[in-house]
């Protein structure tokens, strides 16, 4: 499965493809350091914006254009100075309260993957992730550790475009991207070696309200 038009968070330089935004485009040091949260925001954000014929105000033309939306998004999705933004809650606090500052009725979905003896199945995870694709959004991925998937950084925020099942050897690969890469990995070996977890989020439209 996968989103309809990965395209829409692809963008074409002189040189090279880039798979999704980089919170290297934040003006400070502070953002880039802790920017992944907001930037996966925005990539769901432009996401849906094109989607439903923008309701909001971004135009994505290029990397300077969607800095301006990267600046817009981050003071709603705002990381804390310690922590940065370390979980689904934080995460959809701040997209909720931007829905209401721009009148719309969309919803934040999440799954948090806490400890290890607390968390969901494999399947349930699947489940979830299906049904985020289907509704076709791209999903933020928070991994507070990556365990032993070596291609994903730890306290990371990326954003999950497809999800696949391998027969060959039964496992489930998600795709994703991260600051201008694709990078595909074993959902099932990160479920069951994270330590720290994460969660995932995705986003429902609903008609356009004034609140």
């Amino acid at each position: 499965m996968e989103i309809k038009h990965p395209e829409w968070l692809e963008i074409a330089t002189d040189t090279s493809k880039l798979y999704g935004y980089n919170q290297d485009w934040y003006k400070t040091s502070f953002q880039k350091t802790r920017g992944c949260g907001p930037t996966a925001a925005t990539m769901l954000l432009t996401y849906l914006n094109t989607r439903e014929a923008e309701p909001l105000p971004y135009q994505k033309h290029d990397v300077a254009s969607i800095t301006k939306i990267l600046e817009d998004v981050w003071s709603f999705v705002t990381p804390g100075w310690l922590l940065g933004l370390n979980s689904t809650e934080k995460f959809c606090k701040g997209m909720d309260e931007l829905f209401r500052h721009y009148g719309l009725n969309w919803r934040c979905n999440e799954l948090s993957l806490a400890a290890l003896s607390q968390r969901p199945s494999l399947s349930q995870v699947v489940k979830f992730l299906e049904d985020g694709i289907a509704s076709d959004c791209p999903i933020a991925f928070l991994n507070l550790h990556k365990g032993r998937v070596t291609v994903l950084e730890s306290w990371h925020w990326i954003v999950l475009v497809s999800l696949s099942y391998d027969g060959v050897h039964n496992r489930y690969l998600a795709t994703c991207y991260d600051a201008g890469r694709s990078i595909t990995f074993d959902l099932g070996l990160w479920l069951e070696s994270s330590r720290l977890g994460g969660g995932f989020v995705y986003v429902t439209v609903g008609k356009e309200s004034v609140f």
